[in-house]
């Protein structure tokens, strides 16, 4: 999904490998930083800005919740792996249990239902019966 291994990101590392003065060393590491840490994303007709925490689809503004988002921006995060729902109660919820609860994939059909163009046939957030969720990024 992301493309960091452009021309500018081979020459910023050879530049920081270079630098001696670490303040500008450091520089050079946060400007790195910022291309792996790509901000907007584009996925068929959905728009997602991770850093203004704002979601389109075809254009349109989608009004989603705090945890909505941070659902998403976590699944695309890591998009094209499997996360389960233990690991998105953990990380997402901050859950620290093991027991069993629905709301994961409550979750999950709120945001189809507002992303996805046909969320019975869901393209972008697709289940792994039993095992979890992926957000597909192709």
């Amino acid at each position: 999904m992301y493309e960091p291994w452009t021309d500018g990101w081979r020459e910023l590392c050879l530049q920081a490998l270079c630098e001696l003065e670490p303040e500008r060393r450091m520089a050079l590491l946060n400007r790195m930083r910022g291309i792996l840490r790509k901000e907007t994303h584009q996925f068929g007709p959905l728009w997602v800005d991770l850093a203004n925490a704002e979601v389109k689809r075809n254009g349109n503004l989608v009004s989603l919740r705090n945890l909505e988002f941070r659902l998403l921006r976590y699944l695309i995060e890591r998009a094209d792996t499997l996360v389960s729902r233990e690991e998105l109660l953990r990380s997402v919820w901050s859950y620290d249990t093991t027991a069993s609860t629905r709301t994961v994939d409550m979750h999950i059909h709120n945001l189809r239902q507002k992303l996805e163009e046909n969320p019975s046939r869901p393209q972008l957030i697709i289940t792994a019966k039993g095992e979890g969720y992926k957000f597909r990024a192709a």
